[in-house]
């Protein structure tokens, strides 16, 4: 499947005061457990520690709704939503390019 191919998304989460590590851990951590990824880069804003931005790309739109209509994406989206001060932006794409760091 080319990259191209594959669906994605940009999500921005800001967590209630002084919650940015717990929310960072939480959805690292379930990045990690769902498998469903085929790629995830997880940023923290240098200027609101408490903001959240994750890159992720999952293997195929298949796994993409398994994950979303599975029981840990209801697990996760709970504890998350408790920890975040307000609502999620969630905005679907699809990789247009993913380029290894220029080793020069």
């Amino acid at each position: 499947m080319a990259l191209q191919d594959q669906p994605a998304y940009i999500i921005k989460m800001r967590a209630k005061p002084g919650l940015g590590d717990q929310l960072f851990e939480l959805a690292t951590a379930g990045m990690k457990k769902s498998g469903s990824s085929d790629r995830f880069i997880m940023a923290r804003e240098d200027e609101d520690p408490d903001v959240l931005w994750n890159f992720e790309v999952f293997r195929s739109e298949e796994v993409k709704d398994a994950y979303e209509n599975g029981p840990l994406a209801d697990e996760l989206r709970d504890e998350i939503i408790g920890l975040l001060a307000e609502p999620p932006m969630r905005i679907p794409v699809h990789p247009y390019s993913a380029l290894p760091a220029d080793p020069s």
